[in-house]
């Protein structure tokens, strides 16, 4: 019999998720044993969750919302692409180390590639947010030499620190209808509580693309926005969700599973529960 491989999620909330069905899907191209769960961790107990998941076994956990910080904070070796994002969505326990990894930004610019057909050279960006989700995608997209990025948020410190980091632009939320943006990126938690973004609809006006991080069975209120003000088209994360979960599989596993179908088979699942 093989042996089990023990992973799992952790977030908060986290009963959204459909990181155990990607996983299972994943495992079942290769006849992987593994088991994935979903672990709720309360804000602030981050690192004592840590390691009491390692006591009970766990190889490796995908982070999410909030945590993508402190999974960084946590780590004890990080990759190059972690390091340089400060944020961590993958975690690996081997030989008495924490190793993180983050494959947002990977798993962000093939989804834009390989599925929308969206390729970033040259193009104007603007990302509302600038939270671990933003640090996670950044170098990633800084890499395909993007014309300009800039980032629109409520809190002016938090933003200009990202610039900083990035050599990007940071503006409030009340001036994004003064620029046209080829990319508009909704890197906030909004959509997880049906709102919409505080960017102006203005904004959207010749944008091609607009794309949320977030993933749902209906357009987002930020996809909705997003029609309105006059953006070509509207994604969700759900691509994204695909792709970057391939990349820690292939970390925890060995090899890259494909995406294409698993893709499909949750967007029809999520289309249905929407009738």
């Amino acid at each position: 019999m093989k042996q089990v491989t023990k992973l799992g999620v952790m977030g908060n909330p986290i009963g959204h998720s459909l990181s155990p069905e990607i996983h299972l899907m994943f495992a079942k191209q290769f006849g992987d044993e593994i088991s994935y769960d979903k672990v709720e961790i309360p804000l602030g107990e981050f690192e004592s969750a840590i390691g009491e998941m390692i006591d009970e076994g766990y190889h490796g956990l995908n982070v999410t919302i909030p945590f993508k910080l402190d999974a960084f904070r946590c780590s004890t070796k990080c990759s190059s692409q972690a390091r340089q994002s400060r944020a961590v969505n993958t975690l690996t326990f081997q030989n008495n180390k924490i190793l993180g990894e983050n494959t947002d930004g990977t798993g962000f610019i093939r989804d834009l590639e390989e599925r929308l057909k969206f390729f970033v050279e040259h193009k104007k960006i603007l990302i509302l947010g600038a939270g671990g989700g933003v640090r996670g995608i950044l170098p990633a997209l800084m890499e395909r030499m993007p014309k300009s990025v800039t980032v629109a948020n409520r809190s002016v410190a938090r933003a200009q620190e990202l610039c900083d980091e990035f050599g990007i632009q940071s503006i409030l939320y009340d001036e994004t209808g003064s620029e046209s943006y080829d990319l508009i990126v909704n890197a906030t938690p909004t959509s997880l509580q049906n709102k919409a973004p505080l960017v102006s609809p203005f904004a959207f006006d010749g944008c091609e693309l607009a794309y949320d991080l977030v993933y749902a069975a209906k357009p987002t209120p930020f996809m909705e926005l997003a029609k309105q003000g006059g953006a070509r088209h509207a994604s969700d994360g759900l691509g994204m969700l695909v792709e970057q979960a391939a990349d820690s599989y292939e970390i925890w596993m060995g090899h890259r599973p494909g995406t294409q179908d698993v893709y499909a088979k949750l967007r029809e699942t999520l289309d249905k529960s929407a009738k």
